[in-house]
């Protein structure tokens, strides 16, 4: 019995640093997505990164698409809210109750900087589709998180 709960535990903390993984990761391919594709002198996120003037270059050139579009404009506000989400998971892994708070309060202040960017006090643009692609990123993790996470280690 000894042994088996051992092999849980250890089992429970990699699924917990690879969530913390993937909330890196996510981050950062956010981050890229703007590094290569977007002037990134704008942006509240790369205001504390010191200029460059690769920073001022974008490195690749994309035709506008519907594809291109949601990949240059709403896909990075979706992997940098996935990231957080996951990193809340990462952080309160152990803490299902607190998790669950803490999560949906990152959801509502999601909402309330994403509308209140229709303001021209708070920087960025309000964007119908930003909230979608994050409302479907929170929702398909909460789902897997269900089926694979918390179905298999609770």
């Amino acid at each position: 019995m000894r042994v088996s709960n051992n092999i849980a535990c250890s089992l429970n903390n990699h699924v917990k640093y690879l969530y913390g993984t993937l909330s890196i990761l996510t981050l950062i391919l956010g981050m890229v997505i703007y590094l290569l594709f977007r002037n990134v002198n704008n942006m509240l996120l790369f205001s504390w990164l010191p200029k460059s003037e690769f920073i001022n270059i974008k490195l690749v050139q994309i035709k506008s698409s519907i594809f291109s579009d949601i990949l240059l404009y709403n896909i990075p506000d979706t992997l940098w809210f996935l990231s957080a989400i996951l990193f809340l998971r990462y952080l309160w892994f152990y803490k299902t109750k607190e998790m669950t708070v803490y999560i949906f309060c990152f959801y509502g202040i999601g909402l309330l900087f994403e509308i209140s960017q229709i303001s021209e006090k708070v920087l960025g643009t309000f964007d119908w589709l930003d909230l979608l692609f994050m409302s479907i990123g929170a929702f398909v993790e909460s789902l897997l998180y269900k089926k694979f996470i918390l179905r298999r280690f609770t």
